[in-house]
């Protein structure tokens, strides 16, 4: 129940939190945020795939944008490459497929 601070990261590698001030709504789901930041209801922090859209129609607008939140980086784990099932082989290409032909690496650079 206790809410943390934004850790964000600058592009020259510094690092920074930010503490929150007190909440008018709590959400869980980043779609519903999303929404919200669309309707104007306040500031966000989310994950690109969610605001891409907005920001690049002008709906959306990036109020730090030399500062993010690193994430990490997307997995996909499978226990073994022996063995592997046929399904778990053609999900997998079809995952590095679509990411290639969506260029989902470049569209969510922090640039």
């Amino acid at each position: 129940g206790r809410l943390r601070g934004w850790t964000l990261r600058h592009a020259r590698g510094e690092e920074a939190t930010v503490e929150l001030p007190r909440p008018r709504a709590i959400f869980n789901d980043p779609e519903a945020i999303a929404h919200a930041a669309l309707m104007g209801l306040g500031v966000a922090m989310l994950p690109m795939p969610f605001v891409e859209r907005g920001l690049r129609s002008g709906e959306l607008l990036r109020l730090l944008p030399d500062w993010h939140q690193d994430a990490g980086a997307v997995w996909l784990y499978y226990p073994s490459k022996k063995l592997l099932p046929p399904k778990t082989r053609v999900f997998i290409d079809f995952v590095l497929e679509r990411f290639r032909d969506e260029r989902f690496a470049q569209r969510m650079q922090v640039a």
